[in-house]
C-alpha cells in the first residue's frame, strides 16, 4: 500500500515510520528544503540554537520508543535539575513559582487575599454540562481571578502562546477537564489519583523530565528522515489532490517542474492552511473548517552575554510574563542553565519569546527591532550589562495552532467529513495535540486508521 504524506514535520515523519513498520510504502512530500518542520537546530559561534521546541517531557513512551528504533536513545539528554525552578514576572519583579503547598503559603507570588482564594479550591463547583469553556473561566472558578491572571495566564502563554480568555480548556487540557468531571475539585482529584498510584505501586506524580538530543533537538527529525531514506522527498510542493477509482492523485511541483503522483491513500499532516487549500476542492465545508484554525505568530530571539556580566544567578528554567504586565516579551528560557552543552562555558544563552496571540503585532517587527527589544527587556530583568555577545532572530508567522473555544466541535466535524473522503486522512498538530510528544503519539493510531480504511 502506497501512502503519500503531505508535510514532513515530526507528525508526518513519525507517521511514515509507523506505516513502513507495518509493511506499507510511505512517501513524505515536504515543500521546504529540509524535513522536520519547526523542530530545527542552528549552530552559531559555538551555540546551539533551537528554532522551535526546546525539548519534550520524557514521559511519553511513543517518543522514547521511536528514539530507540532510530538509534537516538543513547543521545537523549535530560535537563539539569535547575530546570525545576521557574519564575513569573509579576508586580514588576521575578517571583519564584512554588513547588509545594507550604512553599506556596510562604511565597510572594500572589497577594494574601489571592492565596486565600486559591485555598478554597476544594470547594469549587463543576462546569455546566456540555459547555466548552475557556481556560480563564475554568481558572476563575477554581483558583480565583488573580491567580488566573497572574499564573494561569502566564502558563498558557508559555505552552500555547495563546490567550487564556479564548483557549478551550477541554481542547488544551483535556485531563484537567476530566479531573474536574470525576472529582469536582482539582486538589481532591489529584490527591485521590496519587493515592491510587501509590497503592498500585506506580509513581505518585505525573513525571516527565525535560529532554533534548545531544547536538540539538533538530537531530531527532533529521535522524528520522535519514532512517526513512528515499521515502522522504524535500522541495516538493503539493498543489492539488483528487480522489480516483484506485486511490488518490497528487499534483506536485518541484523546482518549477510539475508532476503527478498516484497513491492508494494520502495523509495531510501539514499546517491547517495547507490542508484547507488541498481539501476545499474535495469538500468546501471541510476546507472552511481547516481554514478556521487560528495560529499564533511567534518571534524567537536567542541572546547571549558573558556569564560574568549578569547579576541574576540563573539557577532555574526561566520565566514567563503574564499579558497584563505590559512587557514586550512573553518570557525567556535560561537555556545554558538547563542544557549547559548548548553554549560555551563562559557564556549564558537565553531564548526569548515575542508575540503570540496576545501581542501578534510585535512578532511582525523587523528583526533588528526584535533583537533590540528582547535584549532591552531581558537585560533589564536579569541585570545584564552591555550589549549581548549573540543575537539571533527566528520568526514564525504561523507558529502554534490555537485550540480556541469550539475547537473540539470543529475537530470532530472535520474528522467526520474526512472519513467520507475514503483514502484521504488528516493529521498534524492542528488536530491531534501541539507538543512533540502529541505529534509522535498520534502516529500509530493514524497509521492504523489509514491501513484499516
Amino acid at each position: 500500500m502506497r501512502v503519500a504524506i503531505v508535510g514532513g514535520g515530526i507528525s508526518g515523519l513519525a507517521l511514515a515510520e509507523r506505516l513502513a513498520a507495518a509493511g506499507a510504502e510511505p512517501l513524505v512530500l515536504e515543500a521546504d528544503d529540509r524535513a522536520g518542520g519547526k523542530i530545527a537546530t542552528r549552530r552559531k559561534d559555538g551555540f546551539l540554537l533551537e528554532a522551535g521546541p526546546n525539548g519534550f517531557l520524557d514521559k511519553e513512551p511513543a517518543t522514547l520508543e521511536l528514539a530507540s528504533r532510530i538509534g537516538l536513545r543513547d543521545s537523549l539528554r535530560q535537563a539539569e535539575t535547575a530546570a525545576k525552578r521557574r519564575w513569573v514576572f509579576v508586580r514588576g519583579a521575578l517571583r519564584e513559582v512554588p513547588s509545594t503547598p507550604p512553599a506556596f503559603l510562604r511565597s510572594d507570588i500572589l497577594p494574601p487575599f489571592a492565596k486565600a482564594r486559591v485555598a478554597l479550591e476544594p470547594f469549587s463547583r463543576r462546569a455546566k454540562p456540555g459547555v466548552d469553556e475557556s481556560i480563564a473561566d475554568f481558572g476563575r472558578r477554581h483558583l480565583g481571578a488573580r491567580a488566573t491572571r497572574d499564573l494561569l495566564g502566564a502558563m498558557v502563554l508559555g505552552i500555547f502562546g495563546g490567550d487564556v480568555e479564548k483557549l478551550s480548556l477541554a481542547s488544551c487540557f483535556p485531563k484537567m477537564a476530566e479531573l474536574e468531571r470525576a472529582h469536582r475539585s482539582l486538589v481532591l482529584g489529584m490527591i485521590r489519583l496519587q493515592r491510587e498510584k501509590k497503592g498500585a505501586g506506580g509513581p505518585a506524580g505525573p513525571g516527565g523530565v525535560l529532554t533534548s538530543v545531544e547536538g540539538g533537538l533538530g537531530h531527532y527529525p533529521a535522524r528520522l528522515a535519514e532512517t526513512l531514506g528515499s521515502a522522504v522527498r524535500t522541495g516538493v510542493r503539493v498543489d492539488a489532490l483528487s480522489v480516483t477509482e484506485s486511490g488518490v492523485r497528487l499534483h506536485t511541483n518541484s523546482g518549477g517542474r510539475a508532476a503527478e503522483l498516484d497513491a492508494d491513500a494520502v495523509a495531510i499532516t501539514a499546517p491547517a492552511d495547507v490542508a484547507s487549500r488541498l481539501l476545499a476542492p474535495l469538500d468546501p465545508a471541510l476546507g472552511e473548517l481547516a481554514a478556521g484554525v487560528p495560529y499564533a505568530p511567534m518571534a524567537v530571539v536567542h541572546l547571549a552575554w558573558p556569564r560574568a556580566r549578569i547579576a541574576h544567578p540563573l539557577d532555574g528554567f526561566g520565566f514567563l510574563v503574564p499579558p497584563h504586565e505590559g512587557r514586550g516579551i512573553l518570557g525567556a528560557i535560561f537555556v545554558s542553565s538547563i542544557f549547559p552543552w548548548r553554549a560555551p562555558p563562559d557564556q549564558a544563552l537565553f531564548t526569548v519569546m515575542i508575540g503570540g496571540a496576545v501581542r501578534p503585532e510585535l512578532a511582525a517587527r523587523p528583526e533588528a527591532e526584535l533583537a533590540t527589544l528582547a535584549a532591552s527587556e531581558l537585560g533589564g530583568i536579569i541585570g545584564a550589562s552591555g550589549d549581548p555577545s549573540l543575537a539571533e532572530v527566528i520568526r514564525w508567522q504561523r507558529a502554534i495552532p490555537q485550540y480556541v473555544i469550539g475547537h473540539e466541535a470543529r475537530r470532530r466535524e472535520a474528522m467526520e467529513r474526512i472519513a467520507r473522503l475514503g483514502p484521504v486522512h488528516l493529521g498534524g498538530n492542528a488536530w491531534r495535540g501541539i507538543g512533540v510528544n502529541d505529534c509522535i503519539a498520534a502516529a500509530a493510531p493514524l497509521a492504523t486508521e489509514i491501513l484499516d480504511r
